[in-house]
């Protein structure tokens, strides 16, 4: 449930709570190279009503010693709506010694002006993770914090074990997430960007009622969503494979008023997927 693609060295992050992380650290620095499809934006369990596939090339440089940096654009694959959607950058550090694992990462997002995607109105994200394998299962937890014109606080769980076949080569993780947090960013998601109120900024909004304004209270520090993800990891040489399916659950709905009244948030189950391929130069 980790976040938002990328944070960490691996460049198979998903969308966009769940990364695989690659904590296996190399005697020597190196460059790694990544492409990857999802089929839609999810953050927290929401999305627009409007899916949002990705197709993201990324770079990352990894020192020996832990340090970080890593890039990608996303190009939003929706015919009507072919562009760069949105990039980003971020740097950090992972650590990891024995069962233990931990890191810390920055990451700062330039989302197109016509973006549609629910986390789109924020800036800037601070995000650190604490983990231990228990041998059984793995067991991480996380606190982070997002930056649009007000700040926002999360916090998550995840609990997974790793299978291994073909000689170790194949890796096979079924993972199970937990997210909580303030949504001001969906406040502003809402009033400029979102396809079903007609003041976003997204060509899909254009089709909706014009003149719509709301707001969430979405200061309350709550639960989110719950996520069962499955994911796949094949290591061919230098080369990397990875695929994964996730159901997002999610939870506790907002009230919303807007000029013709109060109603709650409509919240939906959804399932999104992704696969990739990564190449690392030693």
């Amino acid at each position: 449930m980790f976040i938002c693609f990328g944070f960490g060295s691996g460049l198979f992050a998903q969308t966009f709570k769940n990364p695989i992380r690659d904590s296996s650290r190399s005697e020597a620095s190196e460059f790694r190279i990544g492409l990857r499809y999802t089929s839609d934006y999810l953050f927290m369990g929401r999305s627009d009503s409007l899916a949002a596939p990705y197709l993201s090339p990324s770079i990352a440089y990894i020192h020996k010693s832990g340090f970080f940096i890593n890039t990608s654009l996303s190009y939003l694959t929706v015919k009507e709506q072919a562009r760069i959607d949105m990039f980003k950058v971020s740097g950090g550090y992972d650590y990891s010694k024995n069962n233990f694992e931990s890191g810390v990462s920055l990451t700062q997002y330039v989302f197109s002006d016509e973006s549609f995607a629910v986390q789109s109105e924020m800036s800037t994200y601070l995000y650190a993770y604490v983990g231990y394998d228990f041998n059984v299962v793995m067991v991480y937890v996380d606190g982070s914090l997002g930056f649009s014109e007000q700040t926002d606080a999360f916090i998550g769980a995840e609990i997974n074990h790793s299978f291994y076949a073909f000689k170790n080569k194949l890796r096979i993780i079924p993972a199970l997430y937990m997210n909580a947090g303030t949504q001001n960013y969906y406040t502003e998601y809402y009033n400029n960007r979102s396809s079903q109120t007609g003041s976003g900024k997204g060509k899909g909004a254009q089709s909706s009622a014009t003149g719509y304004s709301q707001t969430l209270e979405t200061q309350k520090f709550q639960i989110l969503d719950y996520e069962a993800d499955f994911q796949l990891i094949y290591h061919l040489n230098q080369f990397k494979f990875y695929g994964s399916v996730t159901w997002a659950f999610p939870v506790n709905p907002y009230t919303i008023t807007n000029a013709t009244g109060t109603y709650t948030e409509q919240l939906n189950n959804d399932f999104y997927w992704s696969t990739g391929i990564r190449y690392t130069f030693k």
